[in-house]
C-alpha cells in the first residue's frame, strides 16, 4: 500500500480555499467581539469555543476534503540475467579461464526448470540472447566494458516487464562505472552482483592507457606518454618500460608507482623520415605476471613536415610572381624557397663568377640533391632552356610520380611557349602541348559546371554561388594555347570564348594525377588580378588568397580536400574487437555518392571477419560494422567502389587494447547497486545459489482507494449540532 495523501474539492482549489478561512476567521473575531460584554467569564468561554468549533466544521465541510492511496500487489517477477560479454572474460585464473566459470554456472541454473530468465548480454553494446543455448553460444569477444549503459538498457526493458529480480554476471572491470550514476527506483527489481575473478586477485604488470600525438613532424620531438600499473605480488616489483621503433630497443626506464601500484611515463622521440611511424611500448614480462597481452600496446604517428616546402621558380619578375610569392612568403604552414631567374649560365660576363652579385640557377643542387624534400614545385612563367635544364626534367616527373606536386603557370615562358612540348615535363601536365601561340584580350573566367564543388574552386557553399563569385572577380588578360585535356585532367576553370582543336573551351586551370603526384596547369599569369576588388562588387582579395591556399592544399593531399574520407570510431582495437567504419564518399568532381554499394576491407588482410558491403545514403554517407584482426599490428580500413579504392583510414590493434589493460576486480560499485535494490554481492561463483533463491516478487499497481471522511452524515450532524447550540445559548443569555 502506498501513503495516504489528501486532496481538496473546492472549486478554485488553494486560492478559495484561503479566501474562504479568511472571512470565516473574520467571522469568528467578529463573534469574539460581540461577545465582550458578558458578565460571567465561563460563559464568554463557552461562546468562543462552540463558536469556533462550529465555524471550523464548516469551513472542513466547504473544502471537500478527500484521501487518496494508491494500492500495489505483490506479484511473482520475473528474472533477468545481464552477462558480460567481454574480453576480459577469457582470462586465466587459478581455476582456469573466466568465461569457464561462467559457463559451469549457467549449466547449474539451467538444472532448476521453475525459473526461464530473460537473458542480455553486454559488452560494446548490450542484447538478447536465448536461454536454452546460451552455455554452449557463449564467447566472450566484445571490446569494452559498460555496464552503466547495460544497467539502463534493462532496467528499462524491465519496468514494461515486471521484472522483480536482475542478477549481474560480471568481473566490474569497468573503471568509469559509479554506482551514484544510476537512477534506481524504490520499487525496481533486486540487483544481485556475481563478480567473476572477484575471490581471485590476478598478478599483473600493464600498461593502461597510451598518450601520442596523430601528427608528428620530422626533426621535431614527439612526447609518448603511457599510464601503467601494478597489482597482486607484482605490486612491489621493479616495472620496467622500454620503447621499440621498427625492431629495435630505442629507450628504456622504470616507473615510479604510487601507493595503489600505479604510475606514468613518457618518452620523447623524433622521427626523421616522413610516413607513418608505428612506437611499441613493452614491460618485459615476469613469469608470475597472469595477464603478459596487456604489457605490450603501440602508437602509431603520422609524420609529416611541420611546414610544406614550396620551391618556386620563375622565369622573371612580375604582378603575378610578386603576388604569388607574396602571399606564400605571408603563409606561416609554408616554407617558400623561391628563385627568380635574371641570369642564365651561359651569360658571358667580363668578371670573375665569385665577383657578380647575380649567381648562376643553382640546378644541380636543387634538382639533383634538394628535391625530394620540396612538397610542391611551381614554375612560374619559366623557360627551362637557357639554364642547361634538360637532363633534370625527367627527375622532375619521376619526383612527380613518386608522390611530389608540380604546377605550371602561364606566360610568354611556359607551356609551348617555353618549349616544354615533347619534354618530361609534359608527360605529367594534365594538358597536351602544341606550337607556341596565346590568347589575348580581356575576359572572366567561368568555371566548370560540373565542378563547382572542387574545392579549388569551391568559393562559395554551394554551385550557384560560386558561378556567381566567379563571374564578379575581376578580370584576366591573355592565356596559353594547348592542344587537349589529358584523360583524366579535370578542367576547373575555362575561357568564356576561346576554343582548342575539338571545339572545347579553352582551360584556364587544368588539375590531375600522375602516378602517385598531383599535378596543376594553370595557363594564364594574370590571376594577380583576383587580388583586388572589381568596380562593381565586393569580392576579391579574400577569394584569391582562399583559391591559392586550397591550391597548395589539395596538391599536397590534405585529408580535409580528399573527396572521400572514411574513419574508425577509434584509435586502437583488441584483437577479434568490433571496428566501426563511417565516412562520406564523393567522387572526382566532389559529388556525393549517392546509394552505391561500397565494399569495406581491412589491409593487410588476416581473415575474411575484416569485410562488408554497405550502401551509401542520399549525402554519400555509410556506417559499417567489421570485425578487427585477429593478429596485433597496424592496419588500414579500406573502401572500394566497383573494385577501385576511394578511401582509407589507419587504425591499431593489440593484443589487450583498452578491455584488457585494467583488470583489476572492482566490486565496491556493484555492492553499492547491491545493497540500494536489495540485491546481493558474490566474490567469485562458488557459493552462487541456484536461480529461484535469487528471484524476487514485484508490486504491481491495482488502483486508487479514496475516501471523504468529513462528507459523511456524522459529521454533517455534528456541524448542524454546534450551529445550534451556539445560537440557543445566544438567545437564552440574552445575546442577538
Amino acid at each position: 500500500m502506498g501513503d495516504w495523501q489528501w486532496q481538496i474539492g473546492i472549486l478554485g482549489g488553494n486560492t478559495t480555499a484561503w479566501v474562504v478561512g479568511l472571512a470565516l476567521l473574520a467571522l469568528w473575531l467578529i463573534e469574539l467581539r460581540s461577545i465582550r460584554g458578558e458578565g460571567a467569564r465561563w460563559r464568554r468561554f463557552t461562546l468562543a469555543a462552540l463558536g469556533g468549533f462550529g465555524i471550523l466544521a464548516v469551513y472542513l465541510l466547504a473544502l471537500q476534503i478527500t484521501l487518496v492511496r494508491e494500492t500495489f500487489e505483490e506479484v511473482a517477477g520475473g528474472t533477468g540475467i545481464l552477462l558480460d560479454s567481454s574480453r576480459s572474460m577469457t582470462l586465466y585464473g587459478a581455476s582456469g579461464p573466466r568465461s569457464d566459470a561462467v559457463r559451469a554456472l549457467i549449466d547449474e541454473w539451467q538444472e532448476d526448470a521453475r525459473i526461464n530468465p530473460m537473458v542480455y548480454l553486454f559488452g560494446s553494446t548490450t542484447r538478447g540472447a536465448m536461454w536454452n543455448d546460451l552455455g554452449e553460444s557463449y564467447e566472450p569477444s566484445d571490446d569494452e566494458t559498460n555496464i552503466r549503459e547495460a544497467l539502463n538498457y534493462v532496467l528499462g526493458k524491465g519496468a514494461d516487464q515486471e521484472l522483480g529480480s536482475l542478477v549481474v554476471v560480471t568481473d566490474g572491470a569497468d573503471t568509469s562505472f559509479r554506482a551514484d550514476t544510476l537512477a534506481l527506483d524504490s520499487g525496481g527489481p533486486a540487483i544481485h552482483a556475481v563478480v567473476v575473478g572477484g575471490d581471485d586477485p590476478i598478478d599483473d604488470q600493464a600498461i593502461l592507457s597510451l598518450h601520442a600525438d596523430t601528427t608528428a613532424y620530422v626533426g621535431v620531438p614527439a612526447l609518448i606518454r603511457a599510464e601503467v600499473r601494478a597489482v597482486g605480488d607484482l605490486r612491489g616489483s621493479e616495472l620496467r618500460v622500454q620503447l621499440w621503433h621498427e625492431s629495435r630497443l630505442e629507450q628504456e626506464t622504470v616507473a615510479a608507482l604510487d601507493e595503489s601500484g600505479r604510475g606514468a611515463v613518457a618518452f620523447e622521440v623524433t622521427p626523421r623520415r616522413t610516413g607513418r611511424a608505428l612506437y611499441r611500448l613493452l614491460i618485459p614480462a615476469a613469469s608470475n605476471d597472469e595477464v603478459p597481452e596487456n604489457n605490450d600496446r603501440a602508437a602509431l604517428l603520422q609524420v609529416g613536415r611541420e611546414r610544406l616546402r614550396a620551391l618556386l621558380v620563375a622565369g622573371r619578375p612580375g604582378w603575378d610572381v610578386r603576388f604569388l610569392r607574396d602571399f606564400l612568403k605571408r603563409d606561416g604552414s609554408v616554407d617558400l624557397v623561391s628563385f627568380f631567374i635574371l641570369r642564365a649560365a651561359s651569360d658571358l660576363t667580363a668578371a670573375p663568377t665569385n665577383e657578380l652579385a647575380l649567381i648562376p640557377f643553382p640546378t644541380d643542387e636543387l634538382f639533383r640533391e634538394h628535391l625530394g624534400s620540396f612538397d610542391v614545385v611551381i614554375f612560374q612563367n619559366f623557360d627551362y632552356a637557357p639554364y642547361e635544364m634538360q637532363t633534370y626534367l625527367p627527375r622532375i616527373r619521376d619526383y612527380v610520380q613518386r608522390g611530389g606536386s608540380f604546377v605550371m603557370i602561364g606566360g610568354d615562358r611556359s607551356f609551348a611557349e617555353g618549349r616544354y612540348a615533347g619534354t618530361a615535363i609534359e608527360e605529367i601536365l594534365p594538358v597536351k602541348l602544341r606550337a607556341p601561340g596565346v590568347v589575348k584580350g580581356s575576359y572572366r573566367t567561368e568555371v566548370s559546371k560540373k565542378l563547382a564543388r572542387h574545392p579549388i574552386v569551391a568559393l562559395g557553399p554551394d554551385p550557384a554561388l560560386t558561378k556567381q563569385t566567379w563571374r564578379s572577380l575581376p578580370a584576366l588578360h591573355g592565356a596559353n594555347m594547348v592542344s587537349a585535356v589529358k584523360e583524366g585532367g579535370q578542367v576547373l576553370l575555362h575561357h568564356p570564348r576561346a576554343r582548342i582543336s575539338n571545339g572545347a573551351p579553352l582551360p584556364i586551370l587544368v588539375v590531375g594525377e600522375s602516378g602517385r603526384g598531383r599535378v596543376a596547369a594553370m595557363t594564364t599569369d594574370a590571376s594577380w588580378r583576383w587580388r583586388f576588388a572589381a568596380d562593381d562588387t565586393s569580392v576579391g582579395s579574400d577569394e584569391y588568397e582562399l583559391f591559392w591556399d586550397r591550391m597548395i592544399r589539395w596538391l599536397t593531399r590534405d585529408p580535409l580536400l580528399e573527396p572521400a574520407r572514411i574513419s574508425t570510431d577509434r584509435e586502437r582495437y583488441g584483437v577479434g574487437g568490433e571496428l566501426v567504419v563511417s565516412g562520406r564518399l564523393r567522387d572526382e568532381s566532389y559529388r556525393p555518392m549517392k546509394r552505391v554499394a561500397v565494399e569495406l576491407h581491412v589491409q593487410p588482410a588476416v581473415d575474411e571477419k575484416g569485410v562488408a558491403v554497405v550502401r551509401t545514403d542520399q549525402d554519400g554517407q555509410l556506417q559499417a560494422t567489421l570485425r578487427a584482426p585477429s593478429e596485433p599490428g597496424a592496419y588500414e580500413a579500406v573502401a572500394s567502389v566497383d573494385g577501385e579504392e576511394v578511401a582509407r583510414e589507419v587504425f591499431i590493434v593489440e593484443a589487450s587494447g583498452d578491455e584488457l589493460a585494467d583488470l583489476e576486480a572492482m566490486p565496491e560499485q556493484l555492492q553499492a547497486v547491491a545493497e540500494q535494490s536489495g540485491g546481493r554481492v558474490f566474490l567469485g561463483t562458488a557459493d552462487v545459489p541456484a536461480l529461484s533463491e535469487l528471484a524476487s516478487t514485484s508490486r504491481r499497481a491495482v488502483g486508487l482507494v479514496s475516501k471523504e471522511p468529513l462528507s459523511n452524515p456524522w459529521f454533517i450532524l455534528l456541524t448542524v449540532l454546534l450551529l445550534g447550540a451556539t445560537w440557543v445559548l445566544r438567545r437564552r443569555w440574552g445575546r442577538r
